[in-house]
């Protein structure tokens, strides 16, 4: 008998809105937090992700601006053991992404669930 156990997951949490398109300036380096009930290791993605596609924009998803950004050399992920916390740091492209395209960015986790994806505009 096997089977297969999967993440806790509880969406994101500030400054990514999960229902709306949060715009930001390209190049910035944006702090993507979630929780996944507690410290998993940071092996936590497949392969391959977390990984930001461009989509177009519109629909009908409202629109929010990210509050706040970090300074990040490279994406990187760590566990913020205080709030329980995984904090992922996405170092976004400024040669490719100009302003007022989208991107959505696509986190896989290890346990194979479902993608979880936040969406991104760039201004």
């Amino acid at each position: 008998m096997s089977y297969t156990v999967n993440f806790p997951w509880t969406g994101f949490f500030q400054p990514v809105d999960n229902d709306a398109i949060n715009t930001m300036k390209a190049g910035n380096a944006v702090p993507v937090k979630f929780s996944l009930g507690g410290y998993y290791g940071l092996n936590i993605f497949s392969a391959g992700y977390p990984k930001p596609i461009t989509i177009p924009c519109g629909g009908t998803l409202g629109i929010d601006e990210i509050e706040v950004t970090v300074n990040a050399g490279s994406s990187s992920l760590t566990y913020d053991s205080t709030v329980g916390q995984y904090v992922y740091v996405w170092k976004t492209d400024t040669k490719g992404w100009a302003s007022g395209t989208c991107r959505q960015l696509i986190l896989v986790l290890a346990d194979g669930s479902t993608p979880k994806t936040a969406i991104f505009q760039a201004k």
